[in-house]
């Protein structure tokens, strides 16, 4: 009597073929989206709904902390994409990722995350920053993300100390838009951009399929 055994692949090995699909996936998701986009510059912006959310490449895509240091300013702050300014402060500031809400609070705009807040004042027109080793900078360059409607961002950030390649952070934004008023948040007297029945289910899906990673992920940790 001859005895068969079958063997199975390890459990780790077919998890990190899961994760190895998983990331050639979610790559591929951003590169796409990123193809699709036009270069432009707005630096001055403002929310679309109540909450805005922000994450870097690497929380995006991998759900892995880098300690990359993002700020909100004011509209009227001097910021600029080629020089930091190491004494300017923020009205709010996060590491990696951020979900940012904005309360309307007569004239003026609470924001706030989990663990940070502040005031804009006026409107809820805003800029955003990158800690570059010379201090506080403006993005270089934005590009609209075609496929998710006009109110999802890429903004990219030059380190002004390195010349040529790796110089380049991204921070991806979602539900903002360029500023075009004083008064563009929802419910202040703006009119906010809504975005197409396509986009809200392309959003679903892409940010569903993200949120299954980051979870995944979690799990297995």
């Amino acid at each position: 009597m001859v005895t068969k055994f079958t063997i199975q692949p390890s459990l780790l090995t077919l998890e990190m073929e899961n994760m190895k699909v998983n990331t050639i996936l979610k790559t591929g998701v951003v590169a796409g989206l990123l193809a699709m986009s036009n270069a432009s510059s707005a630096s001055v912006w403002a929310p679309t709904d109540n909450d805005s959310q922000f994450a870097n490449l690497y929380a995006l895509l991998f759900n892995i902390p880098t300690g990359e240091k993002f700020a909100l300013f004011e509209d009227t702050a001097s910021l600029s994409s080629t020089s930091g300014d190491l004494n300017i402060t923020p009205v709010l500031s996060f590491l990696d990722a951020a979900t940012v809400t904005f309360t309307a609070n007569g004239n003026d705009v609470d924001v706030s995350t989990d663990i940070s807040s502040g005031v804009l004042l006026g409107s809820s027109n805003f800029q955003l920053g990158w800690w570059s080793p010379t201090g506080w900078i403006t993005e270089h360059s934005s590009s609209a993300i075609s496929l998710l409607g006009k109110t999802s961002w890429s903004l990219a950030f030059v380190d002004p100390t390195i010349q040529g390649a790796n110089n380049e952070h991204r921070l991806f934004a979602f539900d903002i838009q360029a500023s075009q008023a004083s008064s563009d948040f929802p419910g202040s007297g703006g009119t906010a951009v809504p975005l197409p029945a396509t986009a809200w289910l392309m959003t679903s899906a892409l940010l569903g399929f993200l949120y299954t990673g980051r979870r995944k992920s979690n799990v297995t940790a």
